[in-house]
């Protein structure tokens, strides 16, 4: 926890310093620097097996934004955050449910291009670039609770399945800024690269397993003026 409230404090130092410069040279007309933060409804897909039920990993994410409104119509808005996802997988054994938690956070770097077609209500589309800073697979069954790295838990059992470090996807959204600073976003993130990589990232048949973020994001932001 104490990382990810240094990661937060860097990227808004880091946000608000480029804001800074800037606003000076725009005259602060068409540039704003803004914070956000929400939560994530994030699974993968391509990963359900027969007779393991699955369920989303609840998370959230936090960060800021720059926001260049370019014309009436159109703005450019790079943001930088960090964003928590993963999966669930549930199953049980002789009575006892055993949960498999994917646990799997980035620093995201979308680049979104924002479309107006009314004075506060955008439409948006973009590339995200991902770098994956945590990977954790936590075990809970009968209270007892035992978490390890991705990869370490299953080389140990000889097994080839590693977690990619890069994610790439598209995102889709839109939103609504009030005219105050305050904004409401919703957003769906749709993988484009294999999380996981190995020989052994298949299913219990043998097939191989194409698996790829798939997270649905719903936040609140503030722009400065």
């Amino acid at each position: 926890m104490k990382n990810l409230f240094l990661i937060a404090a860097i990227l808004i130092c880091s946000l608000g310093s480029a804001q800074n410069n800037a606003v000076e040279n725009s005259n602060g007309k068409s540039l704003k620097f803004g914070l956000k933060g929400g939560i994530n409804i994030a699974s993968q897909t391509d990963s359900r097996e027969t007779g393991i039920g699955m369920e989303p990993r609840i998370g959230f994410n936090i960060g800021g934004y720059l926001n260049y409104k370019f014309t009436d119509d159109f703005a450019l808005q790079p943001e930088i955050f960090y964003t928590t996802q993963g999966n669930r997988f549930y199953q049980y054994i002789d009575g006892v449910k055993l949960d498999l938690i994917f646990m799997l956070d980035y620093i995201a770097v979308p680049l979104m291009i924002k479309y107006y077609p009314s004075k506060n209500f955008n439409l948006e589309f973009g590339p995200q670039m991902a770098f994956n800073v945590n990977k954790k697979i936590k075990l809970k069954a009968e209270g007892q609770t035992l978490t390890y790295d991705i990869d370490d838990f299953f080389s140990s059992g000889g097994l080839d399945f590693k977690t990619n470090t890069f994610d790439f996807g598209l995102n889709f959204g839109m939103g609504y800024e009030l005219d105050n600073g305050l904004n409401f976003n919703g957003r769906y993130s749709l993988g484009m690269t294999k999380v996981f990589e190995g020989s052994d990232v298949v299913r219990s048949d043998g097939t191989p397993q194409n698996i790829k973020n798939s997270v649905f994001s719903f936040g609140l932001g503030y722009s400065f003026k």
